[in-house]
């Protein structure tokens, strides 16, 4: 989508969010205390809908928010023609500078040129408050180009109540029309922020997930934390924060998670003397699925170690940054840590080498995971954001440590699509499976846990 962007901050096609003051497609009652507690947070665009504030309250709440720098959006859940130009009207009145919902009409479209009011209107078969929306993807595509070639600013599309795939109808409508799209309905995740994201629309509203406090607790902070996810600040923490009370069930609790948890485990148990005398540090210990091998436990999540809390008693726990754990040097024997490298950048992953090299006493172990190069490059493999999304070959690795550790090891996870296969067969080639991962092929496997030791 080329399209200049009508507020401040930018060109480089970061969705921006769109704060609205409203729960279940009704504004709140007091969104203008609201406003004014969180009216300096990182948002730039606010807005809410027709029903029920008294219109002099609209008046007055949408002045502040203008005084105060931002861009104003009144988005009206009406369908009839009467209702949209009525939504309109007030819209105008009000100074608002876009109205976004209504079934479009020729009439609503005309009063908005005629008042210098910008136009999103809604596409699709929507009824209902909360709006739901059906529809064919084509349909939808069609409609949207008729509006824009009648001058419309843009659409609003209530991606996610849409009763087919949210993500199928924003990518193609998104990338088939020269126009603002705004993405709208029950954004309430960060998995569904990073879709958003991925997707790059103009703009997206959250409204109902903030009063639910799905980002968080204060509106404020929920507010920011949405903007710095989306930006790219914090967004791994922030993620996990918001998955943790599932995370195990979710992740863990199907025949890929399982299969993965017990050839960890078959590594670990290898490598890692439980009955030693020695202290052993988990980094990224999330809910503690693989800390029963630790004495101390580490995670940037809050949310993720109060689980791992409450299932290792006896371990020690700490809340800290794999970048900097605030350790002494020279105090573990052994560092481990599964399904954290995969996520981060390179800078940051030898960050964390520098870190672990520190706190590990001389001759100390680092145990981690991280998805083969070679294999992905085999597969053609296509990442396209940060979950999951570095890969490293053991030549690269060696060049990356080179110095300050050693490759001790080297041990694959999954050559053959296990998980995918008839649970009847599953069993009879977990053993064929682990015999190729940890062959001369074991380059080629899913993910390398290596194990290095530290030089000096």
């Amino acid at each position: 989508m080329s399209c200049q962007p009508f507020f401040g901050e930018t060109n480089n096609h970061r969705p921006a969010l769109i704060v609205m003051l409203t729960h279940n497609d009704f504004t709140v009652m007091d969104a203008a205390e609201i406003f004014e507690r969180c009216k300096d947070s990182r948002a730039k665009c606010w807005g809410f809908k027709e029903h029920p504030l008294p219109l002099p309250q609209m008046k007055e709440l949408y002045s502040r928010m203008k005084s105060c720098g931002k861009t104003t959006f009144l988005e009206v859940v009406a369908y009839t023609e009467e209702e949209g130009l009525h939504g309109a009207q007030m819209a105008a009145e009000c100074g608002c500078d876009i109205l976004m919902g209504t079934c479009f009409h020729d009439s609503i479209n005309d009063y908005c040129k005629n008042h210098n009011l910008k136009y999103m209107p809604f596409v699709g078969q929507i009824v209902g408050r909360p709006s739901i929306l059906s529809g064919s993807i084509e349909d939808m595509i069609a409609e949207a180009r008729k509006y824009v070639g009648k001058g419309a600013f843009g659409i609003d599309l209530l991606a996610y109540r849409y009763t087919g795939d949210a993500v199928e109808l924003s990518r193609k409508l998104i990338n088939s029309i020269n126009a603002p799209v705004c993405l709208a309905g029950s954004i309430d995740s960060y998995k569904r922020l990073q879709e958003v994201k991925e997707l790059s629309p103009w703009t997206f509203t959250i409204g109902s997930a903030f009063f639910e406090k799905k980002f968080g607790e204060a509106f404020s902070t929920q507010i920011d934390r949405v903007c710095d996810y989306m930006d790219g600040i914090n967004e791994v923490v922030d993620y996990y924060d918001t998955i943790a009370g599932d995370y195990d069930q979710s992740r863990f609790n199907n025949s890929y998670g399982q299969f993965i948890d017990a050839e960890e485990r078959k590594v670990l148990d290898k490598l890692i003397d439980t009955k030693a005398p020695t202290q052993r540090l988990e980094i990224a210990c999330g809910t503690g699925r693989l800390t029963n091998y630790a004495t101390h436990g580490l995670d940037a999540s809050s949310e993720m170690m109060k689980i791992a809390i409450k299932q290792h008693p006896g371990v020690q726990f700490k809340q800290a940054s794999a970048t900097d754990t605030g350790y002494q040097d020279s105090t573990f024997d052994l560092v481990y840590s599964f399904h954290l490298l995969m996520h981060l950048d390179s800078d940051t992953i030898q960050k964390i080498f520098s870190e672990v090299h520190r706190i590990l006493k001389p001759g100390g172990r680092f145990i981690f995971d991280i998805p083969s190069k070679k294999r992905r490059h085999l597969l053609h493999h296509s990442q396209e954001s940060w979950h999951g999304g570095t890969e490293l070959s053991s030549d690269e690795l060696k060049q990356l440590v080179k110095g300050s550790f050693e490759i001790a090891s080297e041990h694959g996870v999954m050559m053959l699509p296990i998980h995918k296969l008839p649970s009847g067969v599953r069993n009879s080639l977990k053993g064929l499976d682990y015999f190729f991962a940890n062959g001369w092929m074991k380059e080629y496997s899913s993910y390398i846990i290596f194990e290095l030791t530290k030089l000096s």
